[in-house]
């Protein structure tokens, strides 16, 4: 008997292909042909998934964003909000090789929306979006008392934001100058510098001493 296909399986796999081949070699690159070349598929066997390259790109979106935000939710799930933010952070840096190639690809897609591509498919909308999610992060990090509130969380979260970008295109770039131990490192300084701080043991023995001296003198 043939063996028989899971559809959904096949199809996820022709789309993680698209990711490799748009982070390669770019969207223009992204041919029928070239994907059927990534797969070893036909484009006979493409055509029976999608009816054209505005559908596959549109669903290969539509999987990415899907992925990273079941990433999100599973990993959030439960933390205090300056460990969720700081997670949300992490999160979205290209730490390990499945976060690299989805930093690539979608950057490879942001590149050909700055270039005129107004009629390309648009990122799938559902649920806060990445800025969103920082923000209520941060005022909910600053209304349980974790984290300094002489900051709007609406600047916060673009501050972050401005960080996550601009790590992932500079760790590609230059990959050698920022590692990636060294984005984990200059996050936990921002993070350092967000928290409110500690008491430590030598000003708790400080207001100790004080509290002594007032009453020597009551």
């Amino acid at each position: 008997m043939p063996k028989e296909v899971d559809h959904d399986e096949r199809r996820e796999e022709l789309l993680e292909a698209v990711w490799r081949v748009i982070a390669r070699d770019g969207l223009e690159r992204a041919t029928m042909r070239a994907l059927a070349n990534e797969t070893g598929w036909s484009t006979g066997v493409l055509a029976h998934y999608f009816t054209d390259k505005d559908h596959i790109l549109e669903s290969a979106l539509i999987l990415a964003y899907g992925r990273i935000a079941a990433r999100w939710d599973r990993k959030l799930a439960g933390l205090a909000p300056t460990a969720a933010l700081y997670e949300l952070v992490l999160d979205n840096l290209p730490l390990d090789d499945e976060r690299e190639l989805e930093t690539k690809f979608i950057m490879n897609y942001w590149t050909a929306l700055i270039r005129g591509g107004s009629g390309l498919p648009r990122p799938p909308e559902g649920g806060p979006t990445l800025i969103d999610r920082l923000a209520t992060l941060a005022r909910a990090a600053q209304e349980a008392g974790e984290m300094r509130p002489d900051e709007a969380p609406e600047d916060i979260a673009e501050r972050l934001l401005a960080l996550i970008d601009g790590f992932s295109l500079h760790s590609l770039l230059n990959p050698e100058r920022l590692t990636r131990e060294r984005q984990v490192s200059l996050v936990e300084q921002e993070f350092t510098r967000l928290r409110v701080p500690q008491r430590t043991g030598v000003a708790a023995g400080d207001g100790a001493t004080n509290t002594r001296r007032r009453k020597s003198h009551a």
